[in-house]
């Protein structure tokens, strides 16, 4: 059975999930960080990060902490279509 596209504004997928976190650790940024940073906690990170959670405002703390205008524009680049941060 082929797995359903996800909604943009719903959870992550796995593979953004990596992407994501491949380039928090290039940029040494940790989950402390981040969650300090939406105000959210470190598990919070984690749980977005794995598809389990979904939160609008720690998906715009992780697009500005990376360098993103946006969250969407970070989904872009994690799938080869946009930029370079």
């Amino acid at each position: 059975m082929a797995r359903k596209k996800r909604e943009p504004g719903g959870p992550i997928s796995f593979q953004t999930g990596c992407w994501v976190k491949y380039h928090l650790n290039l940029r040494n940024i940790t989950y402390k960080t981040v969650a300090a940073r939406a105000g959210l906690s470190e598990n919070m990170v984690s749980h977005l990060l794995t598809g389990r959670k979904n939160s609008p405002r720690l998906k715009a703390a992780l697009a500005d902490i990376l360098g993103y205008p946006s969250f969407e524009a970070l989904i872009a680049a994690s799938q080869g279509k946009g930029g370079v941060a």
